[in-house]
């Protein structure tokens, strides 16, 4: 199957801010529903290590857009320390 490029921009209450991550997935992402989409590119983070730890998170809210091919999300990370993050992500095409 074909890829995409994607784009996830996610905000963070921890400090760091915005972060914008690119990243491929299946060309057929963005007709998924909208926790699917999250949690490709949770599992994008997840391999590229960027907690330092397994990435465990609540979605508190997910919705997509298709006629936009965009999907807002909001939710919790999880760390091992007990820690919990909330997130705001939003994932298109890039």
């Amino acid at each position: 199957m074909a890829k995409v490029e994607c784009r996830a921009v996610i905000m963070d209450y921890a400090g760091d801010g915005e972060n914008t991550y690119g990243f491929e997935a299946e060309d057929d992402l963005f007709q998924k529903p909208a926790d699917e989409i999250v949690e490709a590119f949770m599992r994008y983070i997840d391999s590229r290590k960027v907690l330092n730890e397994p990435v465990r998170y609540e979605l508190n809210a997910a919705t997509r857009y298709p006629d936009r091919r965009l999907v807002s999300a909001m939710g919790t990370l999880l760390l091992k320390d007990g820690a919990r993050l909330p997130f705001i992500a939003m994932i298109g095409p890039a």
